[in-house]
């Protein structure tokens, strides 16, 4: 009996074993699928033209890290899977990252070199910080760089080396509600800080609870009043970069901008929190606040979550001295060691291709970066006549490229908000940049 039980044992661990080495020979990472070409024009469909060297790859798990306001979206989730039923061999796992998380969780992954395949953010900061892959021999095989706005191929450069795709392009512009204007017998939007702080202060009525204006601490979005008032916080003499944190219409700017809240009382001063985007859509779409600044996907916004806001929703470019705003959007690029390249800029190529690019803007208020695609008629719309005006003379935020007179930038803002004095505050600041940019050297 004993030696029946051992016999039985022998056989069931070479069975398992059998069972095992099957196991894996279906998981084999080099094993080839049989991919052709679908029996559809892609590029009549508005897609990129089918890539034989995408489909002759082994079987491939890309994993993408994408901001967690676009990872479960319609136009991105529906971009995925039409891909895979043209790329069979390609599977694609996709996670949502809050916006701000994204640097971090990029860096530990490259340190531990457990990285994804695609992820999302500026990729001309990730290429400036040794993050990202360079992707210049990708691009010269597309063959389509001319067909991008000249701000989102600056998105994704540092020093003349392309490190992703444009996925979207964007900048600030002022939406106020028309109806608070007229019943305040305003005629016009402001067209100066000055005037944006009179209109302001006439539309506060502290008895009802409202505020003419919403302020935000966000270093990015007070860029936007930097570069209308007509100067930058980052200046380059060609590659080399020099702060100007503390330059005295930044000051002055900045001061302007701060008193709306602090001294003069017709906007709240913003919450001590990272994300500052909600807080001013929720006080304009209930009603207690006539204006603010920011970008066409608040438009979107509003009109899904405060249609009766939207109602009386009008736009102008930003009340300021000059022309321009904050340069924004986002990219795409491959973390430092990935090994997927190719799939990863196919798939990018897709998400900016003419059918999924237009819905990104009619469904998300995520706006293309290439300037053909602004011939849609969705693009007729007066509310974005503003924002597509603004975008000529938008300049990129490439202060995030050093990351420490980034954050000093963003926290002298916040100090100054929190009642600190603005020129010693911005003083310190130039301080630190100008040693990050040093160091970066």
């Amino acid at each position: 009996m004993k030696k029946f039980l051992v016999a039985l044992l022998g056989v069931l661990l070479i069975l398992s074993g059998c069972q095992s080495q099957a196991g894996n020979s279906a998981e084999k990472p080099n094993e080839k699928m049989d991919v052709k070409p679908p029996d559809r024009d892609l590029v009549k469909d508005g897609l990129p033209a089918f890539n034989e060297e995408v489909a002759s790859l082994p079987k491939t798990d890309l994993e993408i890290w994408l901001a967690a306001d676009y990872a479960n979206e319609k136009p991105i989730q529906d971009a995925i899977e039409e891909f895979k039923t043209v790329y069979p061999n390609i599977s694609v796992k996709t996670v949502g990252i809050e916006w701000g998380e994204m640097t971090n969780k990029v860096k530990l992954a490259v340190s531990s070199g457990a990285v994804p395949d695609m992820a999302h953010n500026h990729a001309f900061a990730f290429g400036a910080q040794g993050l990202a892959e360079p992707l210049d021999d990708l691009w010269n095989g597309w063959g389509e760089e001319d067909q991008f706005l000249p701000g989102g191929i600056e998105d994704v450069t540092w020093k003349g080396v392309k490190y992703g795709v444009p996925l979207d392009i964007n900048t600030l512009i002022y939406l106020y509600n028309k109806k608070a204007f007229d019943e305040a017998g305003i005629k016009a939007a402001p067209k100066t800080l000055d005037e944006l702080t009179e209109v302001s202060k006439k539309l506060t009525n502290k008895d009802k609870g409202q505020f003419g204006f919403v302020t935000n601490a966000s270093g990015w979005s007070f860029f936007g009043n930097v570069i209308a008032e007509g100067t930058n916080i980052l200046k380059f003499d060609g590659d080399n970069a020099t702060a100007n944190l503390n330059d005295p219409i930044v000051v002055e700017t900045m001061k302007k901008y701060t008193d709306l809240a602090l001294v003069h009382k017709s906007s709240p001063v913003p919450p001590p929190q990272e994300r500052q985007t909600d807080h001013p859509v929720a006080m304009f779409g209930t009603g207690r606040a006539a204006s603010f600044i920011s970008g066409p996907w608040d438009i979107a916004r509003i009109k899904d979550e405060f249609p009766d806001a939207y109602k009386n929703l009008a736009t102008a470019v930003i009340p300021a001295s000059e022309k321009g705003s904050v340069l924004g959007g986002g990219s795409l690029f491959v973390p430092k060691g990935s090994k997927n390249q190719v799939a990863s800029f196919e798939l990018m190529k897709w998400f900016v291709s003419d059918k999924y690019s237009i819905r990104l803007a009619k469904e998300m208020g995520r706006h293309p970066v290439k300037e053909h695609q602004y011939n849609d008629e969705f693009f007729n719309d007066p509310l974005l006549k503003p924002y597509i005006e603004t975008l000529k003379y938008a300049q990129p935020y490439k202060l995030e490229a050093y990351p420490e007179a980034n954050d000093a930038w963003g926290k002298a803002l916040r100090s100054v908000f929190d009642g600190a004095d603005v020129e010693k505050t911005l003083d310190n600041a130039q301080e630190v940049a100008e040693k990050a940019i040093k160091n970066a050297k």
